[in-house]
């Protein structure tokens, strides 16, 4: 079992990529994933963030944290942000708006890094196909994120 994690972080944002990446494996970890898988995170701001709800979800503000699953269709690759890797199966990109980040951070009174984790993980459960739609489905979800959460606490 092998995970590669590739983060991006645009240059003036103050998160380190070795988080995230911990996060993630955390993530895949409580999620109990097998096998070589890759995820691409890219942590950017409000502007891109918002582009990208309007593009792929008709939603016109920004959001703090998106993921596109990796998708195959007619029998060719669709790629989100990065090639895919032969070597790995890719799950998909968790994109994070930095700027949206702090704000519920701030809200929510809880630190920097915990709201880091926090998207992090929801973003990767959501690759996995974890949903917060119906009632019985955020209550699984959310259980299994303070489960991993509570692994990587600060």
């Amino acid at each position: 079992m092998a995970f590669l994690i590739n983060a991006t972080v645009e240059p003036h944002y103050p998160l380190k990529r070795s988080q995230l990446k911990k996060a993630a494996i955390a993530a895949l970890t409580g999620a109990d994933v097998k096998g070589e898988v890759r995820v691409d995170i890219s942590v950017i701001g409000d502007r891109k963030m918002r582009s990208l709800n309007r593009e792929f979800r008709n939603i016109d503000k920004p959001t703090d944290v998106l993921s596109f699953s990796f998708e195959m269709a007619d029998s060719k690759i669709k790629k989100f942000v990065n090639p895919p890797d032969p070597a790995f199966l890719s799950l998909g990109d968790v994109i994070i708006s930095y700027p949206q980040l702090l704000e519920r951070a701030a809200k929510e009174n809880m630190l920097v890094d915990d709201m880091t984790n926090l998207l992090v993980v929801h973003g990767i459960l959501h690759l996995l196909g974890y949903d917060h739609e119906k009632p019985q489905e955020a209550l699984l979800m959310e259980k299994l994120e303070d489960q991993i959460l509570s692994e990587i606490s600060i």
